[in-house]
């Protein structure tokens, strides 16, 4: 009787912790762009930027979901990010696909431009309710 009395706490011991383990696994979130990344997601989205007093690059993040995306951090009048998108995710070709200034986006914008995996991912907040201005990450 103590035999099976020690069996069974022993399973429900290694069932507490592998359940604890899964409960505590870190989240999914984005990546910091390699120096080639970086430079091919700068040359893009300052390209792409028209503000009158030019626009300053803070930084650049790749999704972990879909490395196809990536985020930009953009400094101007009317510029504060933008969405970029690549055909594969070992190329340096990045395409804006999304672009954020003068105020917070739709989220129906952001999902026809990315899966809410990769809206989760890169942390993109949009209006949820319009007519109330409620806001939430899009993903």
């Amino acid at each position: 009787m103590q035999r099976v009395r020690n069996r069974f706490t022993v399973v429900a011991v290694l069932t507490t912790v592998a359940l604890g383990l899964v409960a505590t696994s870190p989240a999914i979130a984005d990546r910091s762009a390699t120096k080639a990344e970086r430079a091919a997601i700068k040359r893009v989205t300052m390209k792409r930027c028209d503000a009158p007093d030019r626009c300053r690059f803070r930084k650049a993040r790749i999704s972990t979901r879909n490395a196809r995306y990536a985020w930009a951090d953009i400094i101007g009048e009317g510029v504060s990010g933008m969405l970029l998108k690549r055909p594969s995710s070992r190329s340096r070709r990045f395409k804006v696909v999304g672009f954020q200034g003068g105020g917070i986006g739709e989220c129906t914008y952001w999902r026809k431009r990315a899966p809410r995996s990769v809206l989760r991912d890169l942390d993109i907040d949009g209006l949820v309710d319009v007519s109330a201005g409620t806001e939430a990450n899009c993903g």
